[in-house]
């Protein structure tokens, strides 16, 4: 019978990484967990949750069900973009109509964080060590909705664990409910956005302890990895978490996509003829980003070398299956257009990067972009947004392109800081 862990990529003291549609720069400090009882049965670091009592670390089932709803889009929107310097700090800009109009929105010392938005909310979700989520609207940018203490917003460590779960990014089931993958952790949490209070915000965990690695050390030890869940996303029908399964930051295992339904929170089993691991086994290692498309899930791959390979993969979520669509390189960021459009960022060596619209196991480079570090990919319909980091006598910027014909339209620039991730706030 089948037995029934953000951020990015992780080989050396970098890492990157895609969560939904943007593509992230960010430092990896995640350690394994040595031990000596490889029976030990719980498959991690923060699985027994200690003193929560208050039953949010409950497992979900049927009576946290919840209904997939798309968001809806407004006629105005603004582009929020999250800079950052690793060692300078970490700040938001709007731009509104190809101008910047906001700048150094929640500037901190810190750069460890994700951004994520829904109709005219947009929440910050403070990784590693970091550990807060906080929600704010688009007219009163830095005036934090949780109310707490700290004024930092809600915890997304578990009550009396000092382990950081290193919570990855945020995928939005409906207005209220969204799905929280932890990447040093093996439960993903589902989360009320709408909160009043601390106690309310978490509703329940999804346990993804199977997909947990060991590495035998040889020395009558081992060591015990999380799975590296680092992407969640949401279709019409169901819920993907995505995992790496690294070992100390080496792709060894295959990765998986988990498929839950959340009507039920019962995780698909979609190979049934085949005992193993309940989710889809993914062709290529080290997966980096992923981008949904009605019912297909694109994911990036990239594994460093010399050359660096990897490429595109295609899940699609109707019938469970995978293609791989490329791989002519390893891919650090992958994005689709409302048109269907298929864009890749390629990853030859550091900050050396191309942008490519990608059909099947051909290519069309996009602007002027060989060679430079591209450091953010988003779209909003048909509009690619292009995020250029800080390289060399290179400044920061961003271009947008019209996917019906790739071309150029706009360029905002000069921004301060690398744009790390790009989202859009409906107005």
């Amino acid at each position: 019978m089948k037995t029934k862990y953000i951020a990015p990529i992780l080989f050396a003291a970098f890492t990157l990484i895609l969560s939904g549609c943007d593509l992230e720069l960010e430092d990896e400090k995640a350690d394994p967990v040595p031990v000596t009882n490889p029976d030990g049965g719980d498959g991690g670091d923060g699985g027994d949750g200690g003193d929560g009592g208050d039953g949010d670390n409950a497992l979900c089932g049927p009576e946290d069900a919840a209904t997939i709803l798309a968001p809806s889009e407004s006629a105005t929107y603004i582009g929020a973009v999250k800079t950052s310097e690793y060692g300078d700090g970490s700040n938001l800009i709007f731009i509104e109509s190809g101008s910047i109009t906001q700048t150094s929105l929640l500037a901190s010392t810190e750069t460890d964080y994700a951004f994520s938005s829904r109709s005219g909310y947009f929440y910050y979700l403070g990784r590693d060590e970091i550990d807060t989520f906080q929600k704010y609207y688009y007219s009163s940018p830095e005036a934090g909705l949780y109310q707490t203490a700290n004024a930092l917003g809600y915890s997304t460590r578990e009550v009396g664990v000092s382990d950081s779960p290193n919570a990855h990014n945020i995928a939005f089931i409906n207005e209220s409910i969204a799905v929280m993958p932890r990447r040093n952790d093996d439960k993903a949490w589902v989360v009320d956005i709408t909160a009043q209070s601390e106690a309310e915000f978490k509703i329940c965990e999804l346990d993804l302890s199977a997909y947990n690695t060991q590495k035998d050390n040889g020395d009558s030890t081992v060591t015990n990895y999380p799975p590296h869940m680092f992407a969640a996303n949401v279709s019409g029908n169901y819920v993907t978490i995505s995992m790496q399964r690294l070992e100390n930051y080496t792709p060894v295992e295959s990765a998986y996509v988990a498929v839950f339904d959340p009507t039920t929170w019962e995780e698909i089993d979609t190979d049934l003829n085949n005992e193993g691991l309940k989710g889809i086994e993914l062709n290529l290692k080290n997966p980096q980003s992923t981008s949904i498309h009605g019912e297909n899930l694109y994911i990036s791959s990239l594994i460093y070398g010399s050359p660096s390979t990897g490429g595109i993969e295609k899940i699609n979520l109707s019938t469970l299956t995978t293609e791989t669509v490329n791989s002519q390189s390893g891919y650090s960021a992958v994005n689709i257009t409302d048109n269907g459009n298929v864009y890749g960022i390629s990853y030859a060596s550091w900050q050396n990067n191309t942008l490519f619209e990608i059909s099947g196991n051909a290519r069309t480079e996009i602007g002027n972009t060989s060679g430079k570090f591209l450091s953010s990919l988003a779209s909003r319909g048909n509009e690619l947004w292009l995020g250029y980091g800080l390289k060399d006598t290179d400044q920061p910027k961003i271009e947008l392109f019209d996917a019906t014909d790739n071309s150029k339209t706009t360029t905002v620039s000069p921004l301060a800081r690398s744009p790390r991730s790009i989202e859009f706030i409906e107005k």
